[in-house]
């Protein structure tokens, strides 16, 4: 059985580096955040049973390849030493944006675009000098450093130099659909039924693929464009793009023209070389006057004025517009909507105003909150007062009469929402091979309204039947002096989805919220002692169109329950993808319940039969 590819959590060490937190995951591999000697790196977890010589392969260009724009390798080796599994690069950890998020955010003027794309041409120049091609140049590859602005290159996962074997049978080689340049499309056009066909890429096909990365850059937009596959290969291979400074009147012509220079049919009439990029950059950038410190996009917002008379309701209705400047930026936030008053009510017929993603807490339940607190604390201090009254003083060590209040099982969505998430809060140093498609994805939190801000159906009533069981267990507990607290182990934090993981899930039809069956072994279902750490389900049947028998694999938490978290699925016939998947008891409830006869807080004893559940975080 395939062993999961991202099974390390936060605290393990791995080979001399102490494990933080997962930065990215693809089709092959996991990229952490880790430590050594107090340095950050970025590993990189290659699974060795899919990568095979690539591995190697991406070692050996990163050793040859020394150079400020290039991400540097600190050292590899196999886990585990015993019986080695996976392949393991340590790399100097970029802390920064990918390139395309820090375009959208940053809104970038002609200058500092041009300093980029320098960057990542001169990167290009050192690895072409020495005969390595990357094959994989696309926005998602470039790191842009915070404190400086400074790119690097990374990802030379399906790199590949002069005199190296080949590793692949197919007619082309690896790489990233969109970016493939004109060559390779006709190559596999005229040659697909040729027995033993190769194209080979080289440093024409790096340039090309960096031309599609500067367009955007300059105008918001792709330069080609069709309503299907094909249609855009044949723009790519007959169609011309329109010049940037005519598609944004911000773009300095001197930039637009190495652009169009990048974006020829053939290599003969394209830039002959990374190294003849950088001097036209450099002499365009020797040129640059003012003009060039404008931001080249305007910012979007919902009261941007836009024609009088016309219907542009959608950001990408505006953007591809011929005749208006594009946008960059995120649309506002709404405006938020009052909280309707508690005393409204409900069947009355209101209409209900729209969520916001802000809850704010009504000043009457606020002091109807308060009220049961100074209730609580009245009977309390109440049966305290019993109880002290019935103490004599003959009685040897007596018991605290102090109550211990738990901390919340679920930690406040607040402190959550406050911290950055999604990839442009991810500062990864390497990107993931893209041997496989490519799924790109936003990892987002849902806000929540807390547990103590939700509406109840009958609030008053089962209020007073906790508070009535809370008062009477403290009376009770604080009367009968040898009473302990309860030890109650919180459930686990919250977590992010792995990237992409949602959009996975939406191809194969899996719905937030949907819920499938899955076990922990095969066979008659039955008990079983399990460890907090890694773990595998296999998938009961189709869910979705994710077949059955397919590998869940993630890890457990052992706490009051046993919550899994399950990362990464294999199906029957190998395909692996990112999914986020959480592990339910089959009553429903989250986590699966602790049978007796296992209290250890590392293992448990649960029963084999389970069910699984699709979500957008892990809560």
């Amino acid at each position: 059985m395939r062993s999961p590819p991202a099974i390390w959590a936060p605290g393990v060490q791995v080979l001399g580096y102490t494990v933080e937190r997962q930065l990215g995951q693809g089709g092959f591999g996991t990229v952490y955040l880790a430590r050594c000697e107090g340095q950050p790196c970025a590993l990189k977890l290659l699974q060795l049973m899919r990568v095979g010589e690539r591995a190697e392969r991406e070692v050996s260009i990163l050793m040859r390849l020394r150079h400020p724009n290039v991400v540097g390798i600190l050292g590899h080796g196999y886990w585990p030493v015993a019986q080695p599994q996976f392949a393991v690069i340590a790399m100097e950890y970029v802390d920064g944006r990918r390139l395309d998020m820090w375009a959208e955010e940053e809104n970038p003027t002609a200058r500092q675009v041009a300093r980029v794309v320098l960057d990542v041409a001169r990167a290009l120049a050192a690895a072409h000098s020495d005969g390595v091609v990357h094959r994989d140049v696309k926005e998602a590859n470039v790191m842009v450093r915070t404190s400086d602005g400074l790119a690097k290159l990374v990802d030379f996962g399906i790199g590949d130099y002069e005199g190296a074997r080949s590793l692949t049978q197919d007619i082309l080689p690896p790489g990233t659909v969109d970016y493939r340049s004109p060559e390779a499309w006709k190559f596999l056009r005229t040659q697909r039924d040729v027995p033993g066909a190769r194209f080979t890429a080289g440093p024409a096909d790096d340039l090309w693929a960096l031309g599609l990365v500067l367009y955007p850059l300059l105008t918001a937009r792709f330069p080609f464009d069709g309503p299907d596959a094909h249609a855009l290969t044949e723009a790519i291979l007959s169609s011309a793009p329109t010049p940037p400074h005519e598609a944004n009147e911000r773009v300095p012509r001197a930039l637009s023209d190495v652009c169009l220079r990048l974006l020829e049919k053939t290599p003969e009439a394209r830039t002959p070389s990374a190294h003849a990029l950088c001097e036209a950059l450099e002499e365009a950038l020797r040129g640059a006057d003012a003009t060039w410190d404008v931001p080249l996009c305007d910012a979007y917002n919902e009261d941007s004025a836009t024609t009088e008379g016309e219907d542009i309701d959608s950001f990408e209705q505006w953007r591809d517009r011929p005749g208006h400047r594009p946008r960059r930026g995120r649309r506002a936030v709404p405006e938020e909507w009052p909280a309707p008053p508690l005393d409204v009510d409900p069947e009355a017929g209101a209409e209900a105003p729209p969520q916001v993603t802000t809850v704010h807490a009504p000043a009457r339940a606020a002091r109807l909150s308060h009220a049961w607190a100074v209730l609580a604390l009245a009977v309390v201090v109440v049966a305290m007062g019993a109880a002290l009254m019935r103490w004599t003083p003959h009685v040897s060590n007596p018991e605290p009469t102090r109550q211990e209040v738990a901390a919340s099982a679920k930690p406040p969505q607040a402190g959550l929402a406050a911290a950055p998430i999604g990839p442009e809060a991810i500062a990864a140093a390497v990107a993931l091979p893209a041997t496989l498609q490519e799924v790109s994805s936003t990892v987002t939190t849902q806000t929540t309204v807390p547990p103590s801000l939700q509406i109840l159906s009958k609030p008053t009533k089962k209020g007073m039947r906790v508070m009535a069981r809370a008062v009477s267990t403290a009376a009770a507990c604080t009367a009968l002096t040898a009473c302990p607290g309860p030890q109650v182990r919180p459930p686990p934090p919250p977590e992010p989805c792995p990237v992409g993981a949602v959009k996975v899930m939406e191809k194969l039809d899996i719905d937030l919220g949907d819920k499938g069956d899955a076990i922990f072994e095969e066979g008659v279902p039955h008990y079983i002692s399990v460890h907090e750490g890694p773990t595998q389900l296999i998938l009961a049947g189709l869910w979705g169109d994710m077949p059955s028998n397919t590998v869940l694999s993630g890890r457990l938490i052992v706490r009051d329950r046993v919550y899994g978290r399950l990362t990464w699925a294999t199906t029957p016939k190998g395909d692996s993808f990112p999914v986020c998947v959480e592990v339910y008891a089959e009553e429903g409830a989250r986590g699966m319940a602790r049978e007796p006869g296992d209290d250890s807080p590392s293992s448990a004893r649960i029963f084999t039969t389970a069910r699984v559940k699709a979500v957008s975080e892990f809560e």
